[in-house]
């Protein structure tokens, strides 16, 4: 039989489900995707996004064509939310692998770690982050 310590989810565990939970507030019915942002040492949330309108904006996608929804996406609404005065590592749990432009926003915003669910054809943005200094890993399903 388990002992409680072995029924015990992974923090990855945890945060992960906690960004596929976000996405489920998303209206696009192509690509839900969620973003959380936390501490490296597990103890904060520090923000979180789902890929969605600008406020206040229509709740539907500007076009049916990949890639051209129009939606912000999730992780640039948590990098948006995000406190930047916090000065631990952060690590940002996103459930698909990002675009090439969030790759660069994730940079500059000094996210320390990415970890994600699923590889979303942006093969060149795990090698950006990568070579920014930025962790990687797949954490997926």
């Amino acid at each position: 039989m388990p002992t409680d310590i072995e029924q015990r989810p992974s923090w990855d565990t945890i945060w992960m489900e906690m960004a596929h939970s976000i996405s489920r507030r998303s209206y696009d019915p192509k690509l839900k995707v969620g973003a959380i942002i936390v501490t490296a040492d597990n103890t904060s949330v520090l923000a979180l996004g789902y890929n969605g309108n600008y406020a206040g904006g229509p709740n539907e996608r500007d076009s049916t064509a990949r890639g051209e929804s129009g939606f912000i996406h999730a992780e640039v609404n948590a990098l948006l939310k995000m406190d930047y005065h916090d000065h631990k590592r952060k690590v940002m749990y996103v459930t698909h692998s990002p675009c090439i432009m969030c790759a660069k926003a994730i940079i500059n915003a000094g996210i320390d770690e990415v970890v994600y669910a699923r590889r979303y054809d942006y093969e060149n943005s795990v090698s950006l982050l990568t070579s920014a200094g930025v962790a990687v890993r797949y954490c997926g399903e």
